[in-house]
């Protein structure tokens, strides 16, 4: 986990979102339940008003990459920078049809140790996209940054959004 600083420094930064701690606390639950989330291990947590963050508390051997060492796969901090910073998205869109439609990675050093905590927030909001930031954390060091513009997805006309749920 980062410190207080860190967090501080993010909110600074964030757009709350703009709906209820009830609206988030449901979301959390429905996106713990998500298939995704259960397969890698990680947890949601929505309780801030403005800050994502996704947590993965044990490394096991499927996070791990290739090349004979321990460090964790890109592809899962990938997974993980872009379901943060898809949920910060979303939670500023949250009755419409939302997807992520660029994503950026900044791999500073390699993540041997958990905890991982990603900290996303979006920046930047218009009526059709999010930009959104996001930092991981392993045993509380940065290791990587990552940022992304999370779009609304258009869809036939006279129908409604359909609900995520």
């Amino acid at each position: 986990m980062p410190d207080p600083t860190t967090l501080e420094a993010l909110r600074l930064r964030a757009l709350p979102f703009p709906i209820d701690a009830a609206a988030r606390a449901l979301w959390q639950t429905r996106l713990n339940e998500l298939p995704v989330t259960r397969l890698y291990d990680t947890r949601f947590d929505l309780s801030d008003p403005a800050i994502v963050r996704l947590a993965l508390e044990t490394i096991g051997e499927q996070h791990l990459g290739g090349l004979g060492t321990h460090a964790v796969n890109g592809a899962v901090i990938a997974g993980m920078f872009d379901a943060a910073l898809g949920v910060a998205g979303t939670l500023h869109h949250a009755a419409r049809r939302v997807g992520t439609v660029e994503l950026s990675i900044k791999l500073m050093r390699p993540v041997f140790d958990a905890p991982l905590e990603v900290l996303s927030i979006a920046v930047k909001c218009t009526p059709h996209l999010a930009f959104t930031s996001a930092e991981l954390y392993g045993a509380g060091k940065l290791c990587a940054t990552a940022s992304g513009i999370v779009a609304v997805a258009s869809g036939p006309k006279g129908r409604e959004p359909d609900a995520y749920w």
